[in-house]
């Protein structure tokens, strides 16, 4: 079974790379860490391994750093001398770890899920215990952790409909995987049972709720820099202010024509713009240039005057959340899955989404059915949503109101999470 997982990795290594190549070299600042992803480390990392002993937690992108930086914070009150290991796939979320995680975690890339690869990992972290945040497998590690003796453990885990059916297509590999976690804590009951379909142990199983809801109401520690950099932009307390986080392609056009509409009765209007991914800034200040928005950037100095600040850099969108007078969440009208309202909803704001949320189905679901969220159909339906938010301040405290009692009835997942592992961390 391990060889078919490493033949079919080999194949699709190879046909993917010259994508993912691409996508490294858009991003920038590829090279650090590079040699990380084949399980190589330098000198200087060996020597903060040591001995080894870690709790190794895997989280792929910026959303499931966030989650492990939460379980971290909450591993440590409970246990404060672990030893833990952080490893994010991508470029944006090595930063997000870089920068907010405690001095005395060890952060890394996360190995290729390539037998040598995860190999030389292993052998390096000596983990005491591997935990994979939310959907991202890794056979490899997963089936190679337990042939060694280490548990292994899924928190947040969440399976959409369309990844489901993927898995399920691989038959007999995905029973062998899933059933080789020792504790998958799913988010929801309908996760819970794609999990068990898919080969996971009724043992091994608990719904523990969404730790996203736990780490939505920790306030940004960058909040009072994001203030004072809008102050400095001649933006107010008292100005209104469009906050669209995580867009994608297309989404940026839709969102700088729709503001324009709107500063026609709403003329201090101010627009905060994050695209999911920073190394889009180019071409995102080509869509404001066409369409007529004046932009100053996060890097760069404030400019007074400017219509929008286009958030160009990692891990301070909440920050401007919390800024913000309404809330658009990305990804879905353009593009598909949708991107977490949770963190959005939390910081008071009323927040507005589109119909495609495919990633995040029951989490919007729920929002929608309490009114403490709003969910456009389509582009012509947000300016319209978007200018009754903005015109009426009772409307927009009904809806934060109501979100604030969706969070805290979601709240607790961190700590059913941390029950269901104390006897893995014991042992």
């Amino acid at each position: 079974m391990l060889f078919l997982i490493q033949v079919l990795f080999a194949v699709g290594f190879l046909l993917s790379s010259p994508f993912y190549l691409l996508k490294m070299l858009r991003r920038g600042n590829f090279t650090r860490g590079f040699w990380q992803r084949f399980g190589f480390y330098t000198a200087e990392v060996r020597r903060e391994v040591g001995s080894g002993g870690f709790v190794w937690i895997q989280a792929v992108s910026v959303g499931e750093t966030r989650v492990a930086l939460l379980l971290i914070e909450r591993l440590r009150r409970r246990w404060p001398d672990l030893r833990v290991a952080l490893s994010t796939t991508t470029s944006t979320g090595q930063a997000l770890a870089r920068k907010q995680a405690p001095p005395d975690v060890l952060v890394v890339y996360f190995p290729l899920d390539f037998l040598p690869c995860t190999n030389r990992a292993l052998d390096l972290l000596r983990p005491r215990l591997v935990i994979v945040v939310e959907t991202e497998v890794w056979p490899t590690l997963v089936l190679q952790s337990k042939r060694r003796g280490v548990p292994v453990a899924m928190v947040n885990g969440r399976m959409s409909e369309k990844s489901f059916r993927g898995y399920r297509c691989l038959g007999d590999l995905s029973r062998r995987v899933f059933g080789a976690f020792d504790l998958l804590c799913a988010q929801g009951a309908r996760d819970a049972e794609r999990f068990r379909k898919l080969g996971a142990r009724d043992a091994a199983l608990r719904t523990t709720g969404s730790l996203k809801f736990d780490e939505a109401q920790m306030p940004s520690p960058v909040g009072a820099q994001a203030k004072e950099f809008l102050r400095a932009c001649g933006v107010g307390d008292g100005r209104p202010i469009w906050v669209c986080g995580s867009t994608h392609a297309g989404e940026e056009e839709i969102a700088f024509r729709v503001f324009r509409e709107l500063r026609a009765k709403f003329p201090s209007l101010f627009l905060v713009l994050a695209p999911r991914h920073p190394e889009r800034t180019k071409e995102v200040l080509a869509v404001a240039e066409r369409c007529g928005v004046r932009v100053t950037l996060r890097t760069q100095p404030p400019q007074a005057g400017a219509d929008c600040l286009l958030l160009n850099t990692t891990g301070e969108l909440k920050a401007f959340y919390e800024a913000a007078t309404v809330i658009f969440v990305g990804k879905s009208l353009r593009g598909r899955g949708g991107q977490n309202i949770i963190e959005a909803a939390a910081t008071g704001a009323p927040v507005l989404f589109g119909p495609a949320m495919q990633n995040f189905e029951a989490i919007a679901d729920n929002f929608v059915r309490a009114g403490a969220g709003v969910q456009v159909a389509d582009d012509a339906a947000l300016r319209p949503a978007l200018a009754e938010l903005l015109a009426k301040p009772d409307r927009r405290r009904e809806i934060a109101e109501r979100a604030r009692q969706v969070i805290a009835q979601g709240s607790g997942a961190a700590e059913r999470t941390l029950e269901a592992m104390v006897e893995l961390i014991k042992s």
